[in-house]
């Protein structure tokens, strides 16, 4: 069961998302702001799409979280925590057809999501940005950090492409270190590309399959057994490279 309830303060308004998971879990949270981020409705449009967002933390060094196909932002809840407990200006928010943002679901546009998320973070004065992805998300990561000047990039459980959104490509243009993680059981399909991103990536890059496992995307961040040495090992190479 989802609760929501907004407070108002005089400088804006602070948002709790208050989640009931299943069986026992305790209650999950994310309070922070509530934004809006405008992605072209197309390449090249001047029409815009509303995708919803939240902005947590503050300071020049951001990371963007980009998630799964048929997920939303609330995946990243639990590792959103450990960012900003770590001082990190982090954003997430919902592809277009995903949550609560707008417009239909189309995994081909989402590297057009995330490039627009990327612009939102640093209009809100960001100079160093991460950006991390999950399943779909990830793909998308890899597009967008071949086409911008970020901080780094790191794929959980990425696929070669979705659609027509495509890193075969992308990956060879990366300038900037690049981590990629995958569970060792995991579907053919994204082992596979985990090894083949390695392998076409320039340095610095690294690549770490969790042994053992079958957990996919986000949910290598939030079951127990692979939780804590999968956030350990993203974290490590966030403070590495943020400079």
């Amino acid at each position: 069961m989802l609760f929501r309830r907004t407070i108002a303060f005089s400088l804006g308004i602070v948002v709790v998302l208050l989640s009931s998971a299943c069986n026992n879990d305790e209650p999950r949270r994310i309070v922070g702001s509530e934004i809006t981020i405008p992605a072209p409705a197309e390449p090249g449009s001047a029409q815009t799409i509303g995708l919803h967002g939240f902005e947590r933390g503050e300071g020049p060094v951001g990371v963007v979280l980009a998630h799964m196909l048929g997920s939303t932002q609330d995946a990243w809840i639990l590792f959103v925590e450990e960012l900003v407990k770590q001082d990190f200006h982090v954003l997430t928010f919902d592809f277009r057809g995903h949550g609560l943002s707008g417009g239909e679901r189309n995994p081909s546009l989402a590297a057009l999501d995330l490039g627009a998320a990327v612009e939102r973070l640093r209009a809100l004065g960001v100079s160093k940005i991460f950006v991390i992805g999950a399943s779909m998300g990830g793909t998308a990561a890899l597009v967008v950090a071949a086409g911008q000047m970020l901080e780094g990039v790191v794929t959980i459980s990425a696929p070669l492409s979705i659609d027509r959104l495509d890193a075969n490509e992308a990956v060879g243009m990366l300038d900037e270190p690049s981590l990629f993680i995958v569970g060792e059981n995991d579907d053919k399909r994204y082992t596979e590309a985990a090894e083949r991103f390695a392998t076409l990536t320039p340095a610095p890059k690294r690549l770490q399959v969790i042994d053992g496992s079958a957990a996919h995307g986000t949910d290598l961040l939030t079951e127990e057994a692979e939780r804590q040495r999968v956030t350990d090992l993203i974290m490590d190479f966030l403070v590495t490279n943020r400079g």
